[in-house]
């Protein structure tokens, strides 16, 4: 397995220059789930249909796809396999115009990375908003913070830095509180480095110790991914539970890879032909290929622990749409990669 220094090193290898442009939420009822993250969340829509709905969530695009539609099965009321984590500069603030929306919190918890709150979406997909401490800001991560808020928050400029643009008047919810991580649970926190290192060819800017004090000192559970719209970042599980501010459990001990296929990152290629062969060298297993639609051409592979990712090359039609000005949007910012 890859240590953690051979992780660290800089690299140019596969996916470490593709951005994540789109994450996939698949969702049962598209009018209920459009409904929710656009009037609950507050979510700006770029462009929708009657099969999709996409939202604009800061370096990357929230898409919500009908999970029916693509033979993917939504676990149950409450799925950890995965966390979606919008930045905030004020917790409090944050959360109670949520509430005001009809937004119920599920935990909180206080500990060294700053404040965190979580919820669910209608489909049991784990959502979070999170407020970083001086001492998360210190490290690389908090570089990407600061670039992401920069880009794309609108906010109070004292706690993370200078926002794209100061605070909306009324109750906007996440609007302009941009999607920050996607968290994946894995059950082993040096076989997921294998798979997004080394099959993958990923940058690891950070690897700290999880949440857990129970867990060894000296074992780096957490690694963040540079992928430029935001940090892909696998955690793994917890050998023994880890409680919030009230008592209650706060990050799963096992994770059912049949509810991790319920969120997908998309990375953006220019040549997914080469991209595909080079990452099949490398044993991703790509069962399909490189399929063409009306959209481009998309290939989809899977990690061992059931999380879904495609590859996509857009046709030059599609640049001329809503979304394809928000990905020309977004390539123009700061790379970060």
């Amino acid at each position: 397995m890859l240590t953690t220094e051979q992780a660290s090193q800089e690299t140019t290898d596969i996916l470490a220059t593709s951005r994540l442009i789109y994450l996939i939420v698949y969702v049962n009822d598209l009018a209920e789930s459009r409904s929710f993250y656009e009037h609950q969340l507050g979510l700006p829509v770029v462009e929708a249909d009657e099969d999709a709905v996409k939202f604009d969530v800061g370096q990357v695009m929230l898409c919500l796809h009908r999970a029916s539609d693509y033979g993917v099965t939504i676990g149950g009321r409450a799925d950890d396999s995965s966390d979606l984590v919008f930045l905030v500069d004020d917790i409090n603030a944050a959360r109670k115009a949520l509430e005001a929306r009809g937004i119920m919190f599920i935990r909180r918890r206080t500990y060294e990375i700053g404040l965190v709150t979580d919820f669910y979406d209608p489909n049991g997909h784990r959502l979070m908003i999170y407020q970083p401490s001086e001492k998360a800001l210190s490290w690389p991560s908090g570089d990407k913070l600061r670039e992401l808020w920069k880009t794309s928050g609108r906010g109070r400029s004292d706690l993370i830095g200078p926002a794209a643009g100061p605070s909306q008047e009324g109750n906007k919810g996440l609007n302009g509180k941009p999607l920050v991580y996607m968290f994946m649970f894995v059950p082993n926190s040096g076989e997921a480095l294998d798979f997004y290192h080394g099959r993958l060819g990923l940058r690891a800017i950070e690897q700290v110790h999880c949440c857990n004090p129970a867990c060894p000192p000296e074992e780096k559970g957490v690694a963040k991914y540079e992928c430029g719209g935001l940090l892909l970042t696998t955690h793994h599980v917890h050998r023994s539970p880890v409680v919030d501010d009230f008592g209650k459990i706060y990050s799963p001990t096992a994770v059912d890879p049949a509810h991790a296929r319920g969120i997908a990152p998309v990375f953006l290629v220019s040549d997914i032909d080469s991209v595909l062969e080079q990452l099949a060298a490398r044993g991703v297993k790509f069962n399909d290929g490189a399929v063409r639609s009306h959209i481009g051409y998309i290939a989809k592979f899977e990690a061992a622990t059931g999380h879904v990712f495609y590859l996509y090359e857009p046709v030059p039609e599609v640049l001329q749409w809503p979304s394809g000005a928000k990905i020309s949007e977004i390539l123009a910012m700061k790379p970060g990669l």
